[in-house]
Protein backbone atom coordinates (compact mmCIF):
# COMPACT_ATOMS: atom_id res chain seq x y z
CA UNK A 1 0.00 0.00 0.00
CA UNK A 2 2.63 2.39 -0.99
CA UNK A 3 0.16 4.66 -2.59
CA UNK A 4 -1.71 4.85 0.64
CA UNK A 5 1.21 5.27 2.97
CA UNK A 6 2.61 8.19 1.07
CA UNK A 7 -0.80 10.14 1.12
CA UNK A 8 -0.85 9.16 4.57
CA UNK A 9 2.64 10.89 4.86
CA UNK A 10 1.51 14.07 3.26
CA UNK A 11 -1.56 14.86 4.93
CA UNK A 12 0.54 15.08 8.45
CA UNK A 13 2.82 17.17 6.49
CA UNK A 14 0.67 19.85 5.66
CA UNK A 15 -2.96 21.18 6.34
CA UNK A 16 -4.30 21.67 9.95
CA UNK A 17 -0.84 19.87 10.92
CA UNK A 18 1.54 22.16 9.16
CA UNK A 19 2.96 24.41 12.25
CA UNK A 20 2.78 21.23 14.15
CA UNK A 21 5.04 18.82 15.44
CA UNK A 22 4.81 15.70 14.17
CA UNK A 23 6.67 12.43 14.60
CA UNK A 24 6.25 9.31 13.00
CA UNK A 25 6.95 6.04 14.76
CA UNK A 26 7.32 2.86 12.83
CA UNK A 27 7.21 -0.09 15.15
CA UNK A 28 9.38 -2.48 13.57
CA UNK A 29 8.80 -5.00 10.35
CA UNK A 30 8.25 -2.07 7.89
CA UNK A 31 11.08 -3.42 5.87
CA UNK A 32 11.06 -7.31 5.60
CA UNK A 33 14.29 -8.41 5.53
CA UNK A 34 13.98 -11.61 6.84
CA UNK A 35 11.89 -12.68 3.50
CA UNK A 36 14.14 -11.11 1.33
CA UNK A 37 16.72 -12.77 -1.01
CA UNK A 38 20.53 -12.21 -1.89
CA UNK A 39 21.51 -12.38 -5.25
CA UNK A 40 18.32 -14.86 -6.41
CA UNK A 41 18.81 -16.87 -3.33
CA UNK A 42 17.19 -16.99 0.22
CA UNK A 43 19.63 -17.75 3.20
CA UNK A 44 19.86 -18.17 7.02
CA UNK A 45 23.25 -17.09 6.67
CA UNK A 46 23.01 -13.24 6.72
CA UNK A 47 25.73 -10.91 7.18
CA UNK A 48 26.19 -6.72 7.37
CA UNK A 49 26.95 -6.98 3.42
CA UNK A 50 23.99 -8.82 2.55
CA UNK A 51 21.42 -6.81 4.72
CA UNK A 52 23.12 -3.55 3.47
CA UNK A 53 22.57 -4.63 0.14
CA UNK A 54 18.85 -5.45 0.70
CA UNK A 55 17.97 -1.96 2.47
CA UNK A 56 19.48 -0.44 -1.08
CA UNK A 57 17.09 -2.72 -2.90
CA UNK A 58 14.16 -1.62 -1.13
CA UNK A 59 15.23 1.64 -1.79
CA UNK A 60 15.00 1.25 -5.31
CA UNK A 61 12.14 -0.90 -5.34
CA UNK A 62 10.32 1.23 -3.82
CA UNK A 63 10.85 4.93 -4.56
CA UNK A 64 7.69 6.51 -4.10
CA UNK A 65 8.14 5.43 -0.30
CA UNK A 66 11.33 6.40 -0.17
CA UNK A 67 11.10 10.04 -1.63
CA UNK A 68 8.18 10.56 0.67
CA UNK A 69 9.93 9.67 4.28
CA UNK A 70 12.56 12.24 3.02
CA UNK A 71 10.37 14.71 2.18
CA UNK A 72 8.10 14.22 5.55
CA UNK A 73 11.96 14.48 7.36
CA UNK A 74 12.64 17.61 5.22
CA UNK A 75 10.28 19.67 7.00
CA UNK A 76 10.89 21.70 10.07
CA UNK A 77 9.43 20.09 12.95
CA UNK A 78 9.35 16.84 11.36
CA UNK A 79 11.32 13.45 12.31
CA UNK A 80 10.84 9.29 12.05
CA UNK A 81 11.57 7.08 15.37
CA UNK A 82 12.02 3.26 13.97
CA UNK A 83 11.54 0.37 16.37
CA UNK A 84 13.34 -2.66 15.34
CA UNK A 85 11.33 -5.85 14.94
CA UNK A 86 11.83 -9.28 14.14
CA UNK A 87 11.55 -9.11 10.08
CA UNK A 88 13.92 -6.01 10.24
CA UNK A 89 16.55 -7.43 12.60
CA UNK A 90 19.29 -6.58 10.08
CA UNK A 91 18.57 -2.92 11.15
CA UNK A 92 21.05 -3.70 13.86
CA UNK A 93 24.06 -3.36 11.94
CA UNK A 94 25.53 -0.23 11.54
CA UNK A 95 26.10 -0.26 7.43
CA UNK A 96 22.25 -1.11 7.01
CA UNK A 97 21.46 1.83 8.95
CA UNK A 98 23.61 4.00 7.59
CA UNK A 99 22.25 3.07 4.20
CA UNK A 100 18.64 4.08 5.13
CA UNK A 101 19.44 7.01 7.04
CA UNK A 102 21.49 8.50 3.40
CA UNK A 103 18.14 8.93 1.78
CA UNK A 104 15.84 9.52 4.09
CA UNK A 105 17.65 11.75 6.13
CA UNK A 106 19.29 12.76 9.59
CA UNK A 107 16.12 13.25 11.09
CA UNK A 108 15.73 9.13 11.41
CA UNK A 109 16.26 7.59 14.52
CA UNK A 110 17.04 3.31 15.62
CA UNK A 111 15.96 2.19 18.62
CA UNK A 112 16.57 -1.40 19.29
CA UNK A 113 13.75 -2.79 21.79
CA UNK A 114 11.45 -0.17 22.24
CA UNK A 115 10.73 4.19 22.37
CA UNK A 116 9.83 5.71 25.93
CA UNK A 117 7.80 8.94 25.87
CA UNK A 118 5.47 10.79 28.39
CA UNK A 119 4.47 7.75 29.27
CA UNK A 120 3.93 6.06 26.35
CA UNK A 121 6.20 3.03 25.75
CA UNK A 122 6.09 1.70 22.00
CA UNK A 123 7.70 -1.38 21.11
CA UNK A 124 6.97 -4.15 18.41
CA UNK A 125 6.69 -7.09 20.81
CA UNK A 126 8.73 -9.96 19.25
CA UNK A 127 10.93 -9.88 22.39
CA UNK A 128 8.17 -11.38 24.37
CA UNK A 129 8.16 -14.88 22.83
CA UNK A 130 10.62 -17.57 23.14
CA UNK A 131 10.95 -18.04 19.72
CA UNK A 132 10.89 -14.82 18.21
CA UNK A 133 13.71 -13.12 20.66
CA UNK A 134 16.67 -11.89 19.54
CA UNK A 135 20.15 -11.57 21.36
CA UNK A 136 21.10 -7.97 21.21
CA UNK A 137 24.23 -7.82 23.06
CA UNK A 138 25.57 -10.85 20.51
CA UNK A 139 22.99 -10.11 17.38
CA UNK A 140 25.85 -10.82 15.63
CA UNK A 141 28.39 -13.89 15.66
CA UNK A 142 31.96 -14.77 14.36
CA UNK A 143 33.89 -17.78 14.02
CA UNK A 144 36.34 -18.67 11.87
CA UNK A 145 34.50 -21.06 9.25
CA UNK A 146 32.30 -17.63 8.24
CA UNK A 147 34.29 -15.19 6.79
CA UNK A 148 32.04 -12.10 8.19
CA UNK A 149 29.65 -12.25 11.74
CA UNK A 150 26.75 -13.46 11.07
CA UNK A 151 23.22 -12.39 12.07
CA UNK A 152 22.32 -14.47 15.30
CA UNK A 153 18.53 -15.42 14.14
CA UNK A 154 16.11 -16.51 16.51
CA UNK A 155 14.58 -19.56 15.99
CA UNK A 156 11.38 -18.59 14.23
CA UNK A 157 13.47 -16.22 11.71
CA UNK A 158 15.71 -19.34 10.84
CA UNK A 159 12.97 -21.10 10.00
CA UNK A 160 11.70 -18.44 7.49
CA UNK A 161 14.60 -18.15 6.21
CA UNK A 162 15.00 -21.92 5.42
CA UNK A 163 11.54 -23.38 5.48
CA UNK A 164 8.44 -21.25 5.12
CA UNK A 165 10.02 -18.69 2.04
CA UNK A 166 10.16 -22.19 -0.31
CA UNK A 167 6.37 -22.89 1.14
CA UNK A 168 4.79 -19.16 0.12
CA UNK A 169 6.50 -19.55 -3.19
CA UNK A 170 3.49 -22.24 -3.51
CA UNK A 171 0.83 -20.31 -1.49
CA UNK A 172 1.93 -16.78 -0.95
CA UNK A 173 -0.95 -16.23 1.46
CA UNK A 174 -0.04 -19.08 3.78
CA UNK A 175 1.10 -16.50 6.76
CA UNK A 176 -1.58 -14.28 6.20
CA UNK A 177 -4.52 -16.54 7.46
CA UNK A 178 -6.56 -16.74 10.91
CA UNK A 179 -6.43 -18.64 12.73
CA UNK A 180 -4.20 -20.85 11.52
CA UNK A 181 -5.49 -24.35 13.04
CA UNK A 182 -8.50 -23.44 10.86
CA UNK A 183 -6.27 -22.97 7.56
CA UNK A 184 -4.75 -26.28 7.81
CA UNK A 185 -8.17 -27.94 8.28
CA UNK A 186 -9.45 -26.73 5.64
CA UNK A 187 -6.67 -26.70 3.50
CA UNK A 188 -6.58 -30.92 4.09
CA UNK A 189 -10.26 -31.28 2.84
CA UNK A 190 -10.07 -28.52 0.00
CA UNK A 191 -6.07 -28.18 -0.93
CA UNK A 192 -4.96 -31.83 0.18
CA UNK A 193 -2.32 -32.42 -1.95
CA UNK A 194 -0.42 -28.75 -0.88
CA UNK A 195 -1.20 -29.62 3.02
CA UNK A 196 0.49 -33.15 2.80
CA UNK A 197 2.98 -31.99 0.62
CA UNK A 198 3.76 -28.89 3.30
CA UNK A 199 3.42 -31.34 6.37
CA UNK A 200 6.05 -33.79 5.09
CA UNK A 201 8.36 -30.33 3.97
CA UNK A 202 7.81 -29.07 7.37
CA UNK A 203 8.99 -32.28 9.21
CA UNK A 204 11.73 -32.68 7.27
CA UNK A 205 12.62 -28.92 7.42
CA UNK A 206 12.81 -29.39 11.28
CA UNK A 207 15.11 -32.24 10.77
CA UNK A 208 17.01 -30.34 8.50
CA UNK A 209 17.81 -27.88 10.98
CA UNK A 210 18.88 -30.17 13.63
CA UNK A 211 21.28 -31.22 11.04
CA UNK A 212 22.29 -27.79 10.13
CA UNK A 213 22.54 -27.08 14.02
CA UNK A 214 25.89 -30.14 14.16
CA UNK A 215 27.20 -27.71 10.91
CA UNK A 216 26.95 -24.42 11.90
CA UNK A 217 27.05 -24.70 15.79
CA UNK A 218 26.95 -20.91 16.47
CA UNK A 219 23.50 -20.46 15.04
CA UNK A 220 21.02 -22.17 17.37
CA UNK A 221 18.11 -24.47 15.52
CA UNK A 222 17.08 -26.30 18.36
CA UNK A 223 13.74 -26.41 18.60
CA UNK A 224 13.15 -26.95 22.67
CA UNK A 225 10.01 -26.62 25.10
CA UNK A 226 10.60 -23.13 26.11
CA UNK A 227 10.14 -22.01 22.34
CA UNK A 228 8.02 -24.93 21.37
CA UNK A 229 5.06 -23.18 23.99
CA UNK A 230 5.82 -20.00 22.17
CA UNK A 231 4.72 -20.95 18.68
CA UNK A 232 1.48 -18.97 18.35
CA UNK A 233 0.46 -17.77 15.05
CA UNK A 234 -1.67 -14.45 15.81
CA UNK A 235 -0.88 -14.19 19.87
CA UNK A 236 -2.55 -11.97 22.00
CA UNK A 237 0.15 -9.68 23.57
CA UNK A 238 -2.69 -8.63 26.42
CA UNK A 239 -0.96 -9.90 29.09
CA UNK A 240 2.55 -8.63 28.21
CA UNK A 241 1.37 -5.27 27.97
CA UNK A 242 -0.13 -5.76 31.68
CA UNK A 243 3.30 -6.62 32.76
CA UNK A 244 4.60 -3.87 31.31
CA UNK A 245 2.60 -1.53 33.22
CA UNK A 246 2.85 -3.38 36.68
CA UNK A 247 6.30 -3.19 36.62
CA UNK A 248 6.85 0.38 35.26
CA UNK A 249 4.43 3.12 37.05
CA UNK A 250 5.81 5.50 34.56
CA UNK A 251 4.05 3.90 31.69
CA UNK A 252 0.44 4.63 31.34
CA UNK A 253 0.06 3.31 27.53
CA UNK A 254 1.50 0.15 25.74
CA UNK A 255 1.61 0.19 22.16
CA UNK A 256 2.62 -3.08 20.48
CA UNK A 257 2.40 -4.45 16.58
CA UNK A 258 4.17 -7.81 15.41
CA UNK A 259 1.00 -9.60 15.92
CA UNK A 260 -1.17 -8.66 13.25
CA UNK A 261 -4.24 -7.93 15.20
CA UNK A 262 -5.95 -4.61 16.34
CA UNK A 263 -6.60 -4.52 19.85
CA UNK A 264 -7.66 -2.70 22.63
CA UNK A 265 -7.68 -2.77 26.60
CA UNK A 266 -7.98 -1.12 29.38
CA UNK A 267 -7.48 -1.52 33.16
CA UNK A 268 -7.85 0.87 36.26
CA UNK A 269 -6.30 4.35 36.31
CA UNK A 270 -6.69 4.72 32.67
CA UNK A 271 -3.63 2.58 31.98
CA UNK A 272 -4.07 1.63 28.16
CA UNK A 273 -2.70 -1.70 25.66
CA UNK A 274 -3.27 -0.65 22.05
CA UNK A 275 -2.20 -3.02 19.03
CA UNK A 276 -1.91 -1.16 15.81
CA UNK A 277 -2.34 -4.52 13.55
CA UNK A 278 -1.22 -4.54 10.11
CA UNK A 279 -1.18 -2.83 6.84
CA UNK A 280 -0.60 -6.42 5.15
CA UNK A 281 -4.05 -7.98 4.20
CA UNK A 282 -5.21 -10.83 6.48
CA UNK A 283 -8.14 -13.60 5.34
CA UNK A 284 -9.67 -14.40 8.33
CA UNK A 285 -11.94 -17.58 8.67
CA UNK A 286 -14.09 -16.38 12.09
CA UNK A 287 -17.32 -16.11 11.25
CA UNK A 288 -17.08 -13.11 12.94
CA UNK A 289 -15.31 -11.36 10.49
CA UNK A 290 -15.14 -13.50 8.06
CA UNK A 291 -13.19 -12.82 4.69
CA UNK A 292 -10.47 -10.72 3.51
CA UNK A 293 -9.49 -7.91 5.34
CA UNK A 294 -7.80 -4.63 4.95
CA UNK A 295 -7.45 -2.17 7.58
CA UNK A 296 -4.82 0.73 7.36
CA UNK A 297 -4.28 1.30 10.89
CA UNK A 298 -2.70 2.82 13.16
CA UNK A 299 -2.19 4.76 16.72
CA UNK A 300 -2.73 8.74 17.11
CA UNK A 301 -1.01 10.05 19.83
CA UNK A 302 -2.05 13.83 20.68
CA UNK A 303 -0.23 15.55 23.22
CA UNK A 304 -2.88 18.35 23.79
CA UNK A 305 -1.28 20.33 26.23
CA UNK A 306 1.95 20.58 28.00
CA UNK A 307 1.98 18.86 31.60
CA UNK A 308 -0.84 16.98 30.05
CA UNK A 309 -1.14 13.46 29.63
CA UNK A 310 -0.90 12.49 25.89
CA UNK A 311 -4.23 11.10 24.11
CA UNK A 312 -4.00 7.94 22.39
CA UNK A 313 -5.95 6.54 19.65
CA UNK A 314 -6.75 3.91 17.13
CA UNK A 315 -7.07 5.37 13.45
CA UNK A 316 -7.81 4.12 9.90
CA UNK A 317 -6.34 5.48 7.08
CA UNK A 318 -8.36 5.38 3.96
CA UNK A 319 -6.92 7.64 1.74
CA UNK A 320 -7.91 11.15 0.03
CA UNK A 321 -10.98 11.65 -1.53
CA UNK A 322 -10.21 11.68 -5.76
CA UNK A 323 -11.76 15.09 -7.04
CA UNK A 324 -11.01 14.01 -10.49
CA UNK A 325 -13.58 11.40 -10.52
CA UNK A 326 -16.83 13.09 -11.41
CA UNK A 327 -19.87 11.28 -9.29
CA UNK A 328 -22.24 12.37 -11.97
CA UNK A 329 -20.49 11.03 -15.33
CA UNK A 330 -20.48 7.58 -13.68
CA UNK A 331 -22.51 4.55 -15.07
CA UNK A 332 -26.07 4.83 -14.48
CA UNK A 333 -26.29 8.31 -13.09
Amino acid sequence: HGAKFVEFLRFYSGGEYEEAEVELVINGDFLNLLQMDYLGAHTHLVTERITTYQVRSVIAGHPDVIDALREFTKKPRRSIAYVIGNHDQGLLFPRARRALREVIGPKLRFYDTHYDFEGVRIEHGHLYEPVNRCDLVNYAISDPMYPEPVLNLPWASLFVATSLTKIKKERPFVDKVKPFTSYMRWALIHDTAFALRAGVFIFLSFLRMAFLQMRHPLLDFRLNWARLKGVTIYPSFTGFARKVLRENPGIHTVIFGHTHVLQYKQWSGGREYFNIGTWNEVTSLEMADFGLQKKLTYAFIEQIAQNKRPRTRLREWRGHWDTLVDATNMPGR
